[in-house]
């Protein structure tokens, strides 16, 4: 019976249909400053497999991490789920990543998954990391619901005294507490009104990175439980795209601590994006991140000439730090993202520049690259990115990261 099992196993899969692709992108990143490397884990391989056999699917992707000193490449199953695909919808389970939201990127809506710091200036899912979670999808007529179940709380991941990125972060080792685990869940409902996508969602779990919540003789930091609700949405006007999303957060301290420095607060996030392609193919694209915290209740300690802690006062807006929606709302209460974005040559050579302005603080960002393939499967990338800022911003701790990348792709 066994012997029989597995021979039907066997042929089952054979009459699958499979799908396998990937590449291998070695990349390289100097300092504008100097010329000195700087050494950051990247992606130096990926691997999709997945196979379809009638209404299911198994996808996979998996990549190798990798830093040129020291090398210690390490394995990373990034996603790994099966979809059902009933008459009414579609099912999902596993280890995924998930996509809300309608602008590019920088989405305030989008809080199912944690981001990977290490490569936060990435696109898209890119800098997202998996998390095991069921998401169940119902199509009627216009309309579409989803509802996503995550077991447990995925935090970001952070570069924990990484010489090389341009923030230093202390690993807060064991002032760090995860708080009562709790199942979190969300639902989004979209629907069409005449050439626009209009979308409604709600997320209740807890923050993806950590905050400061009070004191146990020591510091205690923790991932607040928050509930967003959020509504985004894309429309047509002739040639341009217009796209828009908000994102209300309400979040709690539900931590108990000798002395609680944070009780509950409300912000609000938001990005609103305008795309045009010129008649010579080039796309334009301006985007406008902010971010308002509406309410707050906590307290902070104010200090001596020497650094000692002295007594609590209320805790001001400025000194609120978000645990979830997009980060780059966390740079700036209000940025601008402008980007140009050209294909030439049957689209074997892409120019692109971009920038993102502080319209507030004295702080900018500059970037630009050309990717040129020469032959088939193979690509050369170039890149450059620029930090400035005045002190006292986050960017003016950035210049050091200034740098040029330069990489060679191969993809199958």
């Amino acid at each position: 019976m066994r012997r029989i099992l597995r021979t039907w196993w066997l042929l089952s899969l054979a009459a699958a249909q499979w799908n396998v692709s990937g590449s291998i992108h070695p990349v390289t990143m100097n300092r504008t400053s100097d010329g000195s490397s700087i050494s950051l884990p990247f992606r130096i391989a990926e691997l999709e497999v997945g196979f379809s056999k009638g209404d299911f699917d198994l996808k996979t992707n998996s990549v190798v991490e990798y830093r040129w000193t020291g090398g210690d490449p390490k394995f990373d199953l990034r996603e790994a789920y099966i979809i059902w695909y009933p008459s009414w919808g579609e099912v999902k389970v596993g280890k995924q990543i998930h996509a809300w939201g309608a602008v590019d990127g920088n989405n305030p809506t989008d809080n199912l998954n944690p981001y990977d710091y290490y490569y936060m200036f990435l696109a898209g899912t890119d800098r997202k990391i998996g998390s095991l979670s069921a998401s169940v999808k119902y199509y009627w007529n216009d309309w579409q619901l989803e509802v996503v179940v995550i077991p447990e709380n995925e935090p970001n991941r952070y570069p924990f005294d990484e010489e090389d990125f341009p923030i230093v972060m202390a690993d807060p080792g064991d002032f760090l507490t995860a708080g009562e685990t709790i199942a979190e869940y969300g639902m989004r409902v979209q629907t069409t009104m005449g050439n626009s996508d209009i979308s409604i969602s709600y997320f209740s779990g807890r923050d993806r990175g950590f905050t400061l919540v009070g004191y146990n003789f020591a510091p205690v930091l923790t991932y607040r439980k928050t509930d967003e609700i959020g509504i985004d949405m894309v429309t047509f006007i002739g040639d341009l795209t217009l796209r828009a999303e908000a994102g209300f957060f309400n979040t709690q301290n539900d931590l108990h601590t000798d002395i609680k420095t944070f009780k509950d607060a409300a912000y609000l996030q938001f990005a609103v994006q305008a795309e045009y392609t010129t008649a010579n193919d080039i796309t334009l694209m301006i985007q406008l991140i902010g971010n308002d915290v509406l309410e707050v209740n906590g307290s902070t300690y104010t200090y001596d000439e020497t650094g000692n802690p002295t007594v609590l006062v209320a805790m001001n807006e400025d000194e609120f730090r978000q645990g979830m929606g997009t980060p780059f709302a966390m740079f700036a209460d209000l940025g601008m993202f402008l980007s140009a974005t050209g294909n030439y040559w049957d689209n074997a050579l892409e120019i692109r520049g971009n920038t993102f302005m502080d319209l507030e603080d004295s702080q900018k960002m500059l970037g630009g690259g050309v990717t040129y393939s020469p032959v088939e499967n193979w690509a050369i990338d170039c890149s450059i990115s620029k930090f400035m800022g005045e002190e006292g911003t986050h960017f003016k701790e950035m210049e050091i990261f200034s740098h040029l990348s330069l990489g060679v792709k191969y993809s199958f």
